[in-house]
Parts: C-alpha cells; sequence; structure tokens
C-alpha cells in the first residue's frame, strides 16, 4: 500500500500541472478574442450600428472603422448598448 502512494503522488502531481498550465494557456488565448465593431450614434431608434470591422480586444490601438459617416471609434455590443470602446493589435 505504501509503494502505491508514493507512486501515485508524482503521477498526481505531474497531472495537476499539466492540467493547470493548459488552463492558463487557454485563458491567454480567449483574451484575444475577435469581436465584431459597432459605431455609437446616440441620436438613432437603435445606437449600435454594426460595422464590418473585427477588432482583438487585447491591443493598445483604437479599434476604428467606416459605417457611412467617416471614420469612427468601434464598440462592444453588449445586450442592446455598446458601452465599451475596442482596441486591436495593429493600428
Amino acid at each position: 500500500m505504501k509503494n502505491l502512494k508514493t507512486l501515485l503522488l508524482p503521477v498526481i502531481m505531474v497531472l495537476a500541472g499539466a492540467g493547470s498550465a493548459y488552463a492558463s494557456h487557454s485563458g491567454k488565448q480567449s483574451e484575444k478574442a475577435l469581436v465584431r465593431g459597432y459605431a455609437y450614434h446616440e441620436n438613432e431608434a437603435k445606437p449600435c450600428i454594426p460595422s464590418e470591422k473585427v477588432c482583438d480586444t487585447s491591443g493598445t490601438f483604437i479599434c476604428s472603422g467606416d459605417v457611412g459617416m467617416g471614420n469612427e471609434d468601434l464598440y462592444q455590443l453588449s445586450g442592446t448598448v455598446c458601452p465599451n470602446v475596442l482596441t486591436h493589435t495593429s493600428p
């Protein structure tokens, strides 16, 4: 029984370490999710206007695109509102 415990303990530790490494790696990948941008037009019936531009959410540059009224900052849709400015990794 003692030999079984000494054999299983390192195996369990290796599996736990591998699981932790996988979980932290997949979390970093999800931070780079691609999100469609929405322009915010306050006086419209639907203030969040969809654009064709897709932004990633991990950069430092503000994502902008043209939805018919010139170049505008794009926002992330949340329900029926678009409160968060989107960013992307390249200008």
